[in-house]
């Protein structure tokens, strides 16, 4: 019979590599057992990734889908707030006009010509507003500040208004000025005549908040304002008659302009609910694709329990057959 022997050098170099080997197994079971998720998962999946990178690919569109829900949301939410606050001033100047019918006098009407104008330049600068750097209202320039200053307005109606003597004629000039191309565009509005395109916010479903400073509905706010405005504005000389009927026609230009916000504030509490919508059912389906990419790489924890076990116990062994061999000598052996 052949007996094949090691020397000692071999059989520590077997040692070594031995105790390295159940060491590393010992890990990655702990791991596994820790994570509950597989070290091995071609061996789990058999080979095929197909599935597995599917809800991958599924998980990666929904993480971006929720940037866009809430930067969505977040967009629409500060035009709403900007756009309710031009609600409420004309809320407010419309019912102290009709609080001050048929006892106006020249006192009434330069506080509420002055309050007008004072409104007129809060709706400029809310329609000037920003998000994170980028303006609300300017359609896709939105590096741009779509509205020019309230100063720039008023001077360019009083030039246009100047040769009329009558309310009506200084109201019918004021609403010819917000309506040419060549008179409120022109002059007033500097952002793009292009809206902002939609936006992807889940699967097969898209909003578009398209609001622009230059929509009617706003100039029908500004020029409610303005009409109102011009009644005390310098480089016009008004008898108080007349500005007395600009402001009651302001008045009555701003029921106009309630009904516009309260619709324009109606579309886009619309279009908030669908990205709320949009938002949780996409959470759902993220969680859910979750939940099967982990039950795929999921590692068996009864399985993981009893190797790991094993595997300790080996180690253990390991040890004591090693602490024995380092103790062997020819002086013991005698």
């Amino acid at each position: 019979m052949n007996i094949t022997s090691f020397g000692d050098m071999a059989h520590g170099v077997f040692l070594r590599s031995r105790t390295a080997e159940l060491k590393e197994s010992l890990a990655t079971l702990t791991e596994e057992l820790s994570t509950g998720q597989t070290s091995d998962l071609t061996k789990k999946l058999g080979g095929d990734f197909t599935y597995l990178l599917d809800i991958d690919r599924s998980l990666a569109r929904f993480e971006s889908y929720e940037v866009a829900t809430t930067e969505s949301a977040f967009f629409a939410s500060s035009a709403q707030n900007l756009i309710a606050g031009i609600d409420d001033n004309a809320s407010s100047l419309s019912n102290d006009i009709l609080a001050t019918t048929g006892s106006i006098n020249a006192n009434n009407t330069n506080l509420l010509s002055t309050q007008s104008r004072l409104y007129l330049e809060e709706s400029i600068r809310s329609l000037n507003g920003q998000v994170a750097g980028r303006s609300l209202f300017a359609g896709t320039a939105t590096s741009s500040v779509p509205l020019a200053d309230v100063d720039t307005m008023m001077t360019a109606l009083v030039t246009e208004v100047a040769i009329h003597t009558t309310a009506a004629d200084i109201i019918t000039e004021v609403k010819a000025w917000f309506a040419d191309p060549t008179g409120f565009d022109a002059v007033m509005y500097q952002g793009s005549t292009t809206s902002m395109g939609s936006v992807n916010i889940g699967p097969n479903e898209q909003v578009n908040i398209a609001l622009r400073a230059d929509d009617e509905n706003f100039k029908q706010a500004m020029q409610s304002f303005a009409i109102g405005a011009l009644a005390t504005e310098a480089g016009l000389t008004l008898s108080a008659e007349v500005k007395s009927d600009l402001v009651s026609g302001t008045g009555n230009e701003l029921l106009e302009t309630r009904n516009r916000m309260i619709s324009v504030q109606a579309n886009l509490g619309f279009t908030e609910a669908r990205i709320e919508e949009a938002a949780v059912r996409n959470a759902a389906a993220a969680t859910s694709l979750g939940l099967t990419r982990n039950e795929l790489a999921q590692a068996d924890p009864f399985e993981t329990a009893t190797r790991l076990e094993e595997t300790q116990f080996q180690l253990e062994s390991l040890y004591t057959v090693t602490a024995r061999s380092s103790q062997l000598s020819l002086l013991k052996f005698m």
